[in-house]
């Protein structure tokens, strides 16, 4: 399966449960997301812009919670294209509200800037919330998954299989009765008899909300892949400004 049909499979499956996400069925289950939307222009001696766009959607019942994530970017520099990606998650937690939970994940990416055609990471592990506080709540996990990676130019193989831990910190917290929400998610993500070899990701969000379901916000992203194809920059970084929705 295509990482294009990966996402249109995401896409399709938030369309199909927003109608629901304010309602609850008779096991006491519940739907809530948002939508983001995202971007950066700059005129003059140099033109560039990017838009990204970000949509999640989460499930939870009595001892199981879903979360599905779908983002996209696009983005010209001097009018050519520079940025292109696509990224798609699915994780399953089960007993989420315990301080020990087990979980499993799925993940799909395709980035035009570092040449990935296709990333796929599938694995399970265990989550420790460590603060459970609605409004400060943080936790780390540590999982071991494997990792499929097809590039559109070769480094020595255009493709790679190999199996990694993922380490991750979450925190997200709710300030001044609400006026500010900050989030933070930090993952690791080395080769298991590798460490030299790995992956680091950061995501940074500034929430200001206007009203119930909207939200000013600000996004900065930091990723670093071990490997990419032959001329690409293994480290990228972005800052948008945008308006997020919530339901």
């Amino acid at each position: 399966m295509s990482v294009h049909t990966v996402i249109q499979v995401i896409i399709l499956f938030i369309i199909c449960n927003i109608s629901f996400s304010q309602t609850k069925d008779s096991s006491g289950s519940s739907y809530s997301g948002s939508f983001s939307l995202t971007g950066l222009l700059q005129s003059g001696n140099t033109n560039k812009f990017l838009l990204q766009g970000k949509g999640d959607l989460k499930r939870v019942n009595k001892i199981l919670e879903t979360f599905l994530s779908a983002a996209g970017s696009y983005g010209e520099s001097k009018g050519n294209k520079d940025d292109n990606s696509y990224y798609g998650s699915f994780t399953a937690d089960l007993y989420y509200q315990n301080m020990f939970s087990p979980f499993a994940l799925q993940y799909a990416e395709y980035n035009f800037s570092k040449g990935i055609d296709f990333r796929s990471q599938s694995g399970a592990g265990i989550k420790y919330l460590f603060i459970p506080d609605k409004k400060h709540k943080s936790s780390v996990s540590a999982a071991i998954i494997y990792d499929y990676l097809n590039l559109a130019k070769k480094p020595g193989n255009s493709e790679s299989k190999e199996a990694r831990f993922s380490f991750r910190f979450k925190s997200k917290q709710q300030l001044f009765d609400d006026r500010l929400i900050l989030s933070l998610v930090v993952m690791y993500q080395p080769v298991i008899d590798y460490f030299s070899k790995s992956n680091l990701f950061i995501e940074s969000n500034l929430e200001v909300p206007l009203t119930k379901i909207l939200r000013v916000i600000a996004d900065y992203y930091y990723m670093f892949d071990n490997v990419v194809s032959v001329g690409r920059k293994r480290a990228d970084n972005k800052l948008t400004f945008g308006l997020k929705i919530v339901f």
